[in-house]
């Protein structure tokens, strides 16, 4: 009986590139960020209109609704390695972006 190879496994590297969905970007000016005790974290990205007062006499701004609606914009549920890789590389970017308006100071 002829001894059978193992065929040879072979790696091949592949690229992740981002693609471009529909509807981007969204603004988002809120967030809120849970961990309900399990292994998981919720992002929520909204957006809320701030109300226009400008032009506005005492009355009407005294009329206006004491309360906003945030409209979500997404949820994303993330494991807390990714949370923490997130926070480094959020971390890391606003460094930059704080050294680079440090320079226009100047």
């Amino acid at each position: 009986m002829p001894d059978k190879k193992k065929p040879e496994i072979k790696e091949k590297a592949i690229r992740l590139i981002w693609d471009s969905p529909e509807g981007l970007p969204a603004y988002a000016n809120q967030i809120q960020v849970t961990h309900a005790g399990g292994n998981d974290f919720h992002i929520y990205f909204g957006y809320v209109a701030p109300p226009l007062t400008h032009g506005l006499t005492e009355e009407e701004i005294e009329e206006m609704p004491d309360k906003l609606s945030i409209k979500p914009l997404t949820n994303i549920v993330i494991t807390p390695d990714m949370m923490r890789a997130i926070v480094q590389v959020l971390s890391d970017n606003l460094d930059k972006y704080d050294e680079r308006e440090k320079g226009k100071d100047k």
